[in-house]
């Protein structure tokens, strides 16, 4: 690929490692929705925001090999470096593969994100000088939602870097280590009024219920 070393605005990296205990033996982020993958409707929603960069963050190669097989549309696959590390891991192959300067980063079950408002994250963390916006339903109580939300490439890939040299696991103690734009939801709801863009699927009654 030659457009590999010029650097990009925007990316989108998706994290599909996660162990999903609550589906059982079922890959998660593989069951179906209305007839396709939860990752494919992820991908199809925000692809075209960040046509440039879509990555998907898998746990080793078997998971990676039954996505190529069952995902369609322009993406890279990254591998976890460590395993059971949670999204840290995935977080870090992704982030030293990419060459944007801003990504978007979301968990694979999130079918109904909203890419208007994804636009919208993107445009804040371009015009300011942030480190991430991430969006937040209670700033006294730490309710964030930091798989939804947008980073800064290089304060963020030295976050993560430190986090794990401390040994520590935990995508908040990334976040405490940037400049965060904590952005209230109500903010987004001028663009997503019932804040359906938040919407992941954790177990299979959940999958269930958003059939049609």
């Amino acid at each position: 690929m030659g457009d590999k070393d010029k650097s990009c605005g925007r990316g989108i990296v998706i994290l599909a490692g996660g162990k999903s205990e609550r589906f059982q033996s079922q890959d998660k982020c593989l069951s179906t929705l209305n007839g396709l993958p939860l990752l494919q409707h992820t991908i199809d929603r925000v692809a075209w925001v960040a046509p440039n960069e879509v990555i998907v963050a898998a746990r080793d190669s078997e998971q990676g090999e039954e996505i190529r097989n069952r995902i369609t549309g322009d993406f890279r696959i990254v591998f976890d470096y460590f395993t059971d590390f949670g999204p840290l891991s995935g977080l870090l192959a992704a982030f030293e593969h990419t060459r944007c300067y801003h990504c978007l980063v979301i968990g694979c079950d999130m079918p109904f994100i909203n890419p208007e408002v994804v636009e919208f994250l993107f445009d804040i963390i371009a015009s300011s000088g942030y480190d991430a916006v991430v969006p937040c339903w209670d700033r006294e109580r730490g309710m964030l939602e930091p798989l939804h939300a947008v980073y800064r490439r290089e304060p963020t890939l030295s976050a993560i870097k430190n986090v794990i040299e401390e040994g520590n696991r935990r995508l908040s103690k990334v976040v405490a280590q940037l400049d965060v734009y904590l952005l209230p939801v109500d903010k987004i709801r001028g663009i997503d009024p019932d804040l359906k863009t938040f919407t992941n699927i954790n177990t299979p009654a959940e999958l269930e219920l958003h059939h049609h």
